[in-house]
């Protein structure tokens, strides 16, 4: 993941494989598992994942596998309503 935060007048990123979120701030780990950062709320800007790490939602797939499923309840659920 990259994290992106603006310290002062420039936004800078920092590579990492995961973070873990606490009250003050998120923590960023390397694939190890080591702590490799810190960084406050207040200058958090947003969190990418990288090309790879990204996950696709409403993949044909996806749609095929819901689509089955939730006509099945879908249709089920309706005739009890129209009772």
């Amino acid at each position: 993941m990259k994290v992106v935060y603006k310290p002062g007048n420039a936004y800078e990123e920092i590579n990492c494989y995961d973070f873990r979120e606490y009250d003050q701030g998120i923590v960023l780990h390397n694939e190890e598992g080591y702590n490799i950062g810190y960084v406050p709320h207040e200058i958090l800007s947003h969190i990418e994942p990288h090309p790879e790490e990204k996950v696709v939602f409403g993949s044909e797939e996806t749609l095929e596998v819901r689509g089955s499923s939730g006509e099945d309840g879908a249709g089920e659920e309706s005739d009890s309503d129209d009772e």
